[in-house]
């Protein structure tokens, strides 16, 4: 029955496009007590700058940005990669009576350009570097996050700069009938490469660890823009992960013994064993986004956010507490885009958007102020069922661009305990650090229709 009348009470009040609702089937005067109301929203734009880029969960891409781009309103992005890579052959002896020929960097691309993709112009250019940090700072088992960054070898670089067409990262090759994945491929310095190499692999055939020992000495790799103000229209994304030595990042040596016969030896990401994160710096300065980031207003007018690490947006919602008691069939915030803010081809908003509640000194119980919680409609967090309830998608509402976020569990709860203001953080996604980018009214924005709000949905208990 309750599925029935909130088919019905939402129908009256309009909806986005893709609902299941039908106009047709509105109740008249009320007459299954379903009301519908609006609280208005205080907003801000914070900056959150501590994205963990080390994620390590089995089944979920490991995605890098590797480049530098420029935004005309979010400013500049630089983004590095740092991994660690062990060898296929766990042999000291390998190379014996062998010949080198040569070492090339292969970075396999995620399929994904944030920017402009279809370019086949634009180029980057990539060095690569050797991490001096020791494998007590850097391994597996520790943390990193978007604002990290570890030493290098700088004066010894893996490689010369490298240009790299950005378009080709689409490009498959393969080499002695062998095709690797598509992606970035940079020559090393070979006798550069050697000297690190070397000592790791000698100590191989004596260890009962190998794959530990081998990244406890070969510290690792970073690779970033070769000149970190080259900022071009596009930020490919790497995978680090993949299905085999050949679709993982890796460093394939090419040697030959003494017929000429040729011969090839991945050392290659291991998510089992290797550490690795993103680092990416960010300059607001003289960007449009910088001014929310400090903006003093009681409540702003225009909000921002991006992918994380980044512009993410604050709300806060007062007067739940007014809401009736009862069952709470819908309770959606709703976040407009500026259509006078107009995202080019390449630059575009996220596909989803995520919210954490921030809690106050009396909700939820047991968590300190300012401590950030999941919301009751996240839970279970083993599963993903709740997200798709939540939403978070853009969406069509009267013409507009909107996305929507559902809490109606949330609103819920906070009215049991007697709390009186929702906080929520909305942020972007992690699965590709940094990318996207949406402009949205705020609370105090000047055309009202505009401005973000809570829309309520509710069932009035009878007597």
């Amino acid at each position: 029955m309750i599925v029935c009348l909130l088919i019905a009470a939402v129908a009256q009040n309009g909806c986005r496009e893709n609902t299941l609702i039908n106009s047709k089937v509105a109740p008249s005067n009320n007459a299954v007590n379903v009301y519908s109301t609006s609280l208005n929203c205080i907003t801000h734009t914070y900056n959150d700058d501590t994205t963990l880029t080390s994620v390590n969960i089995g089944g979920l891409p490991m995605y890098q940005a590797l480049g530098a781009i420029s935004d005309p309103f979010f400013g500049t992005i630089n983004a590095s990669t740092y991994f660690q890579i062990i060898p296929t052959t766990y042999s000291s002896t390998l190379y014996a009576g062998m010949t080198i020929d040569s070492a090339v960097l292969i970075l396999p691309y995620s399929g994904f350009t944030y920017g402009d993709s279809a370019n086949t112009t634009l180029t980057q250019t990539y060095q690569v570097f050797y991490v001096t940090a020791p494998n007590s700072v850097f391994n597996f088992d520790s943390n990193f996050y978007s604002y990290n960054t570890l030493t290098v070898d700088a004066g010894t670089p893996l490689s010369p700069p490298t240009i790299a067409n950005l378009y080709s990262t689409n490009d498959t090759f393969s080499v002695l009938g062998v095709y690797y994945t598509q992606g970035v491929h940079i020559k090393l310095n070979l006798s550069a490469f050697l000297n690190r190499l070397n000592p790791a692999q000698n100590i191989l055939t004596a260890s009962s660890a190998p794959a530990t020992d081998f990244v406890a000495q070969f510290n690792g790799l970073c690779v970033s823009v070769a000149n970190p103000v080259q900022y071009v229209n596009a930020l490919p994304y790497i995978r680090l992960d993949g299905v085999d030595q050949y679709s993982e990042a890796n460093v394939t040596v090419y040697y030959h013994d003494v017929n000429n016969v040729a011969y090839t030896e991945p050392y290659f990401f291991s998510n089992a064993v290797c550490a690795h994160f993103n680092s990416i710096t960010r300059n607001y300065a003289s960007s449009p986004v910088n001014a929310l980031f400090n903006s003093t207003a009681a409540n702003d007018s225009i909000i921002a956010l991006q992918n994380e690490p980044g512009a993410s947006i604050d709300v806060v919602i007062p007067g739940i507490s007014k809401l009736p008691q009862g069952v709470i069939n819908k309770a959606e915030l709703q976040l407009y885009l500026l259509p006078n803010y107009a995202y080019n081809s390449f630059l575009f908003p996220p596909e989803k958007v995520y919210p954490l509640g921030i809690a106050n000194a009396n909700y939820p119980a047991g968590i300190g102020a300012g401590v950030a919680y999941n919301i009751a409609d996240r839970y279970p967090l083993t599963s993903l069922t709740p997200l798709t309830v939540l939403d978070g998608y853009e969406h069509t509402l009267n013409g507009r661009s909107v996305y929507t976020i559902d809490i109606p569990r949330e609103v819920m709860a906070s009215i049991a305990a007697k709390n009186d203001t929702l906080h929520l953080h909305i942020s972007g996604t992690q699965d590709f650090y940094g990318t996207f980018h949406m402009v949205a009214a705020g609370g105090s924005y000047s055309d009202t229709t505009y401005r973000p709000k809570l829309f309520v949905v509710y069932s009035k208990l009878t007597k």
